[in-house]
């Protein structure tokens, strides 16, 4: 008897665990979304929209409080860094990586 309230004490503790985790994750997936309404998808569309080739990598930066997507395209053998404004979708930068002055399309930089 004492083996089966144990378990379920157990079985019990994890369950609310399970729960509290899940939404705790949920909760802040809620803020990173209230925070970004433009979503990675949404970023990668923008970015190939000035550089025509295959989306490398996207990630969510932030820079004095702006929160802004950094895509990178490889097209025609070169790299290229899009920067791509999270609230707004507006494109802040287009960047050549490795050219010295880049090619700036002289967005809000």
């Amino acid at each position: 008897m004492k083996k089966l309230i144990l378990l379920l004490t157990l079985l019990i503790s994890l369950g609310y665990g399970a729960y509290f985790q899940s939404g705790h994750a949920k909760a802040g997936h809620l803020l990173l979304t209230q925070n970004t309404p433009i979503l990675e998808k949404q970023a990668k569309e923008i970015a190939l929209g000035k550089v025509k080739g295959e989306v490398v990598m996207v990630k969510l930066e932030e820079d004095d409080g702006r929160q802004y997507y950094e895509v990178i395209i490889k097209s025609s053998g070169s790299m290229y860094e899009v920067e791509i404004d999270a609230k707004t979708g507006q494109v802040l930068e287009v960047e050549q990586e490795g050219s010295h002055d880049g090619d700036d399309d002289h967005y809000d930089d």
